[in-house]
C-alpha cells in the first residue's frame, strides 16, 4: 500500500502546530519560546526495532519497491540524474520487468551553452549515452530533456515573497525551480488534470549511519526539499503525487537494510584507503569505522549500497553549498535584478534560520530526526 498524504514527506512541530515550512515553524517557536522539532514518519519508524537487520536480500528489496510505485500509479516519471541513487533505481525498475513510462532529467545549457559544466556534465557523460543505451536494446520510454533555466527564473514571479517559506534546506535555485514542473509543463499539467495519478520518483536519499558512544545509528534528515519541499506538499491536493525512493514509511525496512548493509560494510572492511577522517565542515554519512577512526568515504558508500554502481562511471560530485551553488553560478553572476532579489532573500533567510558560517555562509544547519540505534 502506498500512503497517499504529504505528511510522509516530513513536517515540522512546534507545540501543537504543525507546518511543511521550516522558516514558519522556527518563527513560531521564537515567539512561542518552544523547540522546533522535525517528524520524519515517527508513527512509523519510532514503532520498529532497527537493531534487527531485515533478512531479505537488498536488491530484491530495491525491486520490491520499484514494483510497489509502479503498481500505485498511472504514469511514472523517473527523475535521472547519472548519480548512483537514481541509478540503482532505474536498474532495479528495468530488472523487474516493469513499464517505464518516462525518465527525465534536468540541466541548464540555455543558460550555459555548457555541455561540461557541474551541472550538465553528467547528463552529457552519463544519462545521455545511458538513455540511448537503453533505447538501443529496445526498452520503449518517452525521454523528457528539461532546461531548468528559465524556471529558475520564473520561481520569483510565481513565489514573489513566499519563496523563503518554499524552501527549507536547498535554497539555491536550481533545486526549487523542480517544484514548478507541474505547475508550468503542459503534459504534465494535462495529464493531472485528465485525472491521471502522475508521479515523479525521485532517488532520494543514502542512510545516515553515525557513531556514538561504541553503537551505530541511522538517522533522516530535512535535506530532501530539492525533490520534494512545502510548495509541493502544499500542492498534494491538486494531485502532484511524488515517491522517495528509499526513505519511505511504505517499506520502512529498506531504510532498516541499508543501514544495516552499511555498518556491516564498515565493521568487516580492512582497507584504510576507504575512509577519511571526521571533517566537520563536510556532510559525511557513511559510518564510522572504530578499526581505522574515520568515516566511509562517499565513493564506497555507493559500492556497498548499490551492488551495480561503479566508482568508474563519471561523477561530477555535489555541490559544497545548497545556498551558493556552482550550478547555478550562470544565476548568481547573471541578471542583476534577479539575482538581488535572491540576495536578499537569502539574507533573511540567514537572519532568521541557523547556518554554517564557514567558508562564507555555506549552508542551512538540517534537522534530523531521532536516532534510530542499530546496534
Amino acid at each position: 500500500m502506498i500512503t497517499l498524504n504529504p505528511d510522509k514527506f516530513g513536517f515540522y512541530q512546534v507545540g501543537d502546530r504543525s507546518t511543511y515550512s521550516k522558516l514558519e515553524a522556527i518563527e513560531w517557536a521564537r515567539t512561542t519560546n518552544t523547540k522546533t522539532e522535525w517528524n520524519f514518519n515517527r508513527s512509523v519508524f519510532d514503532a520498529l526495532d532497527w537493531t534487527i537487520e531485515p533478512t531479505t536480500d537488498l536488491w530484491q528489496m530495491y525491486k520490491t519497491r520499484a514494483r510497489q510505485i509502479r503498481e500505485a500509479y498511472d504514469y511514472v516519471v523517473l527523475w535521472y540524474s547519472g548519480g548512483s541513487d537514481s541509478h540503482n533505481l532505474l536498474l532495479a525498475w528495468i530488472d523487474d520487468g516493469l513499464k517505464i513510462d518516462e525518465i527525465a532529467t534536468t540541466w541548464n545549457y540555455s543558460a550555459t551553452g555548457d555541455l561540461h559544466n557541474h551541472y550538465n556534465a553528467e547528463i552529457t557523460n552519463v544519462v545521455l549515452p545511458d538513455v540511448k543505451k537503453l533505447k538501443d536494446s529496445g526498452i520503449e520510454f518517452k525521454f523528457r530533456l528539461v532546461d531548468i533555466s528559465t524556471f529558475c527564473i520564473d520561481l520569483f514571479d510565481v513565489w514573489d515573497k513566499e519563496y523563503e517559506y518554499n524552501v527549507n534546506f536547498h535554497i539555491s535555485p536550481n533545486n526549487p525551480a523542480k517544484h514548478l514542473f507541474r505547475y508550468k509543463i503542459a503534459d504534465y499539467k494535462n495529464m493531472i488534470e485528465a485525472g491521471k495519478k502522475l508521479c515523479f520518483v525521485w532517488g532520494k536519499e543514502k542512510p545516515i549511519v553515525r557513531y556514538e558512544n561504541g553503537k551505530h545509528y541511522a538517522q533522516f534528515t530535512d535535506s530532501i526539499d530539492n525533490t520534494v519541499g512545502p510548495y509541493v506538499q502544499r500542492n498534494y491536493y491538486r494531485g502532484w503525487y511524488d515517491e522517495l525512493f528509499y526513505w519511505t514509511p511504505d517499506y520502512p525496512s529498506l531504510a532498516i537494510k541499508q543501514a544495516h548493509v552499511l555498518k556491516n560494510y564498515v565493521n568487516a572492511c580492512n582497507d584504510i584507503t576507504q575512509f577519511e577522517p571526521y571533517n566537520a565542515k563536510k556532510f559525511q554519512i557513511g559510518g564510522y569505522s572504530r578499526k581505522f577512526d574515520g568515516y566511509l568515504k562517499d565513493a564506497y558508500v555507493k559500492t556497498a549500497l548499490y551492488p551495480r554502481w561503479s566508482n568508474d562511471i563519471f561523477c561530477n560530485g555535489k555541490a559544497s553549498s545548497f545556498v551558493y551553488s556552482l550550478r547555478d553560478d550562470w544565476f548568481l553572476n547573471g541578471n542583476v535584478d534577479t539575482r538581488s532579489k535572491y540576495m536578499q532573500m537569502v539574507d533573511s533567510i540567514f537572519n532568521n534560520i541557523d547556518h554554517d558560517a564557514n567558508e562564507g555562509r555555506r549552508n542551512i544547519i538540517p534537522h534530523y530526526s531521532p536516532q534510530y540505534w542499530l546496534e
